[in-house]
C-alpha cells in the first residue's frame, strides 16, 4: 500500500501513460473489424456453394425403361453404380462442407464479441483520458480560486484596517467596513476525490474489458485452426481459397486484437489503483489517499 497526500500531486505523473492507453486503444479499435472479414469469407463460400448446387442438379437417376434390349441392362446398372458412387462422394463432401459452415458460424459469433470488446475498450480509454483532463482542470480551477480567495481576504483585511483607522461604523461617519462576506473554504460540488474515483472506476472497467478481449481473441486464434483443418479436408479450390483468406485477412485482425490487448494491459498496470473498502469507497488514512501496489490482492 502507498499513500498520497494530494490527489493531483499523485496522479499527474501518469499523464503520459493515460495518453498512450488512449492512443493504443484507438489504433486497435479503428482497424478492420473481425466480423466484416467473416462476412467477406461468407460471400466466397456462398458463391461456391451455389455453383456446386447447380452442378449437382444434372446428376439424375438412370432411365431403365428407355433401353429395350437386354444387353443394355448391364450398361445401365453400371451407370447406376457410377452415379451412386458420385452421390456417395457428394454426401461425404456435404458432411465436410457442413462442418465448415458450423465452425464458420461459431467463429463469426466470436468475431462479433471481439468487435464489441474493441469498441468498449475505445470508449473506456476515451473516458479515462477525459477523467484525467477533468482532474487537471479541477486542480487548476482550485488553485485559481484559492489564489483569488487569498487575495480577496488580504484586500478585505487591509480595507477594514483602514476603515477602523478612519472610524468606520461609528455614528459620526458613514464609512462602513466589509462584513458578512464568507470567503472560507467549503466542501462543494467540484471535488478532485470524486473525479479520481470516476477515473479509477473507469480504469478498472477498462482493465476488465482488456482481459475479456484477450481471452476471447486467444481462444479464437486456436479455434480458427479447426476451420483451416476442415477447409483442407475439402481438398479442392474452395478449401484452398478459405485457407488463403484466413491467413491473409482474418488472422492479422485477430492477432492485432491479441497484441493490442497485451500492450494495453501492460500500460494499465502502470496506472494507480485506489484502495477501497468492502462497500467500494476510497480509503483515506490520516487525510491521505490509500493506493494499492502490485503486491496487494
Amino acid at each position: 500500500m502507498g499513500f498520497w497526500s494530494g490527489v493531483w500531486e499523485g496522479v499527474k505523473t501518469f499523464g503520459s501513460t493515460v495518453a498512450r492507453v488512449a492512443k493504443t486503444a484507438w489504433d486497435i479499435a479503428t482497424g478492420p473489424s473481425a466480423k466484416s472479414t467473416y462476412d467477406d469469407l461468407e460471400k466466397i463460400i456462398d458463391k461456391y456453394d451455389s455453383r456446386r448446387s447447380r452442378e449437382l442438379q444434372v446428376i439424375d437417376s438412370p432411365n431403365f425403361l428407355s433401353q429395350s434390349a437386354g444387353n443394355a441392362l448391364t450398361a445401365k446398372v453400371n451407370e447406376h453404380e457410377d452415379k451412386i458412387e458420385i452421390l456417395n462422394k457428394e454426401l461425404n463432401y456435404a458432411r465436410k462442407f457442413m462442418a465448415i459452415q458450423n465452425e464458420f458460424s461459431r467463429l463469426r459469433n466470436s468475431a462479433e464479441l471481439i468487435d464489441r470488446g474493441m469498441a468498449n475498450i475505445k470508449i473506456h480509454a476515451s473516458s479515462l483520458s477525459t477523467h484525467f483532463q477533468n482532474m487537471r482542470n479541477i486542480n487548476g480551477l482550485t488553485d485559481d480560486v484559492n489564489a483569488l480567495r487569498g487575495g480577496l481576504k488580504h484586500i478585505m483585511r487591509t480595507f477594514n484596517h483602514n476603515m477602523n483607522v478612519l472610524g468606520a461604523n461609528s455614528e459620526s461617519t458613514q464609512l462602513r467596513k466589509i462584513e458578512g462576506v464568507d470567503v472560507e473554504l467549503r466542501d462543494g460540488a467540484v471535488s478532485l476525490v470524486a473525479a479520481f474515483d470516476a477515473f479509477d472506476k473507469t480504469r478498472e472497467l477498462l482493465s476488465e474489458e482488456i482481459h475479456t478481449l484477450s481471452k476471447i481473441a486467444s481462444a479464437h486464434s486456436k479455434d480458427i485452426l479447426n476451420l483451416k483443418k476442415h477447409a483442407a479436408d475439402l481438398d479442392d479450390d474452395l478449401g484452398r481459397n478459405i485457407m488463403k483468406f484466413i491467413d491473409a485477412k482474418i488472422i492479422p485482425v485477430i492477432s492485432n486484437a491479441k497484441k493490442g490487448g497485451v500492450v494495453l494491459q501492460e500500460e494499465i498496470d502502470h496506472l494507480p489503483a485506489a484502495a477501497r473498502d468492502e462497500s467500494g469507497r476510497i480509503i483515506f488514512e490520516d487525510g491521505r489517499l490509500k493506493i494499492r501496489d502490485d503486491n496487494d490482492d
